[in-house]
This record gives C-alpha cells, structure tokens and sequence, in this order.
C-alpha cells in the first residue's frame, strides 16, 4: 500500500478467547510499520507515559472508567495524523457507543484533511470454545475475564452488519490464514 491508501480503521470486535488478539497480531505483522495496534487489554499501565495520561485526566475530572478509552482515542488521534492503520482489538458490544467513537476518528481525520475508511471486523465463537481459550490464556499468565463480565458481554454482543457499516465476519474458530487473508483482502478494497 502506498501512503494515498492511509489512514484507515480495522476495528476488531468479538467476544473474549474468540480469537482478536490472534488475528490482530498477525495482521499487524503482515501490515508492517505502518500500523498502530489499540487494544485496553495489553496496555502496560505502570509505565511512565500511561501515568502521566492518567495524571492528566484525574486533574480534568475524567472519570478513572475512561481512562484506557480515552489512552487508546488519543494514539488512534495520532496515527490518523501518522496516515497509518489503525488496528483497535476491543469488544465493542455497544452500538451507540461505537458510532459515537467511529464518529469522533472520522471528525478527527476530517480536521486533518482526510478521510477515514472503516472496516470493522467480526470475530465469532461459539461460547464454549471462548471459555476454554480465556482459561488457557489465563493459564499461560495472560489477562482473565470474569464470569459475569464474560455473561454479559456474549448477552449483549450482537452483529453490527445490518447497521450501515462496512462489516466483515471471520469464524473464530477457522484457520487463523484464511480469516487473516480474508481481512487482508478487505482492507486492501477500502
């Protein structure tokens, strides 16, 4: 891709142990140094420049829930005007909210005199399967999802591809290539 092609938004979104931090990791390695990875759940919290955020936004009143939001909205900001890839691996079961967020990227790129594409990316399975690969994650040392957060977010997680956006389905439990491909395939048409 040149640079004409950039910025541009893949929004990944699925349930936890579906297979997003997966399938982001390698289309950020096939993508290359033209990407900036969000995702709140591998944000290194203790160090030096999320503490002096976080220092930032308790003296203007920001509630602490909003603190890893607004961290990944500010680095989205930045590679918008960079011209990269945003890849943002988050859950995103609430429409409202994420048009709110696709909104403000868009007003963002506007303000810098581009466009911003969208590809938002799908990523399902079936809850069983998410169970399993959330306890082995948590095995190998990585991050766990309670059971009632895990309840709740598989209640409210719906489709957002009869919404207007521009929506790609992988199946979780797939071969990662092909639904990696198949991202690729899209992302080169946006």
């Amino acid at each position: 891709m040149n640079d004409a092609e950039y910025p541009k938004a893949v929004l990944v979104r699925g349930v936890p142990g579906g297979g997003k931090s997966q399938l982001t990791d390698i289309l950020r390695q096939k993508l290359g140094a033209r990407v900036e990875v969000l995702d709140p759940d591998a944000v290194d919290q203790d160090s030096g420049e999320y503490r002096a955020f976080v220092e930032t936004q308790t003296r203007e009143g920001v509630d602490p829930k909003l603190h890893l939001y607004r961290w990944s909205r500010a680095r989205a900001y930045a590679a918008i005007e960079a011209h990269k890839i945003i890849i943002w691996n988050q859950a995103f079961t609430n429409l409202e909210i994420f048009r709110k967020m696709i909104d403000r990227l868009e007003t963002h790129a506007a303000a810098c005199g581009t466009k911003l594409p969208i590809l938002v990316v799908e990523v399902e399975v079936d809850p069983q399967t998410a169970r399993q690969r959330v306890a082995e994650r948590v095995n190998r040392g990585g991050h766990t999802v309670s059971e009632e957060a895990f309840a709740r977010i598989f209640n409210d997680y719906k489709s957002f591809v009869d919404e207007g956006l521009t929506v790609v389905k992988v199946d979780g439990r797939a071969d990662i290539n092909s639904s990696v491909t198949t991202v690729l395939d899209a992302i080169q048409t946006m």
